[in-house]
């Protein structure tokens, strides 16, 4: 797509979903009750509906539950085997690369940021984790097998998801801050670009991490997330089938749409502090700052504020790492182990993870958990 027919893109949301939460926040006049009931209706996201919600939200879920013709059950599980094989990197990619590339769309960070969900005024990291928590526990809803099956969790939470896209945009409209510039917020150009973060990009990211797929995984995982596309709102020529054509279309919207912002930089030190937080200790020193800068590259690494080049501490964290674990990496395969690595123990603390004492509401099915390690 060429640069105007994507920026006109930003102009255009969701109509579904924004009739939905429009009629709803009417009707009940911000009823604080009401409002709080319905954000936690949707932070629960595997959840039955619940009584007390108006009728038309059953026709929502009813008529956004049902999957296009085109919909091809034998590649969706051949994708969701990829990610019992991969996961854990898989989910490293949402911190290293998917997330950092979303934050470097100068006008799509405002949304991220205006939502207050990511960064807190204290400088609190709890808002970062609970963001990075449900994010970690939406993509294995939609990956596990029968995540996207009758009564599938990912279903639920993509349906969830696209509510919640639908409330943030009503509730930034009302609030009067927002910047026509930057577009409608969670627009279709930013949730194509963000429906292909979690896609080819992270196919991109694996391969660059030594996991070697052949074209017709890659194709069956870009034909997954399409499914999933299609259950958010976004639109269907912007979920392309393939992985060469849908790679294009995140190159072309990322390249649109890349400029430094205060706001992108904002979150993306807060991403870093994430991942340094749920991993104390030295053994781990810098190394989210390297990954950061080497899964994203050096045009994106510089939009988000990063220094470039990156230190060349390559050798450095594998000897730390693989003397602690007794291993060789004279094969060529150091840099695919060390994200191996990182990314089991990312994933293991944020399994482990309490919030003020109680343990975070994160859940991973038992068959992943032994295929893991977890």
């Amino acid at each position: 797509m060429n640069t105007n027919e994507l920026r006109s893109l930003r102009q255009e949301t969701d109509p579904l979903a924004d009739g939905v939460v429009q009629k709803y926040f009417q009707e009940s006049s911000f009823d604080r009750s009401k409002t709080l009931f319905f954000f936690d209706f949707l932070a629960k996201n595997s959840n039955p509906i619940p009584p007390g919600l108006p009728p038309y939200f059953e026709d929502y879920f009813k008529e956004s539950e049902v999957l296009p013709d085109w919909t091809d059950p034998q590649r969706i599980a051949q994708a969701q085997d990829i990610f019992s094989r991969f996961g854990p990197q898989i989910l490293m990619m949402l911190c290293v690369k998917s997330l950092p590339m979303a934050y470097s769309c100068g006008n799509g960070a405002q949304v991220l940021l205006k939502t207050g969900r990511l960064v807190e005024q204290k400088g609190s990291v709890s808002g970062v984790n609970r963001r990075l928590m449900e994010t970690t526990q939406f993509v294995i809803s939609i990956l596990q097998s029968g995540g996207l099956g009758p009564d599938g969790r990912g279903v639920r939470v993509a349906q969830k998801v696209r509510l919640m896209h639908a409330s943030i945009r009503y509730f930034l409209a009302q609030g009067g801050d927002w910047n026509p510039e930057w577009g409608s917020p969670i627009n279709q150009e930013d949730m194509a670009g963000t429906l292909q973060s979690f896609s080819s990009l992270v196919l991109q990211g694996l391969d660059l991490s030594g996991i070697k797929l052949t074209t017709e995984e890659k194709d069956s995982f870009v034909h997954l997330w399409r499914v999933v596309g299609h259950i958010l709102g976004v639109k269907p020529e912007l979920c392309p089938e393939g992985y060469d054509a849908a790679y294009a279309l995140g190159e072309s919207i990322f390249l649109d749409q890349r400029q430094a912002s205060e706001a992108g930089q904002i979150l993306t030190r807060s991403l870093i502090d994430f991942m340094e937080y749920m991993l104390p200790g030295n053994i781990f020193d810098n190394l989210p700052l390297y990954f950061l800068q080497i899964y994203t590259g050096e045009e994106t690494s510089k939009a988000l504020g990063l220094p470039w080049p990156p230190k060349d501490d390559l050798g450095t964290f594998i000897e730390k790492i693989f003397v602690d674990l007794d291993l060789k990496a004279d094969d060529g395969s150091g840099f695919s182990k060390l994200s191996s690595y990182f990314a089991t123990k990312l994933l293991f603390s944020m399994d482990h993870f309490y919030y003020d004492g109680k343990k975070a509401r994160f859940w991973i099915p038992p068959s992943l958990r032994g295929n893991w390690g977890i």
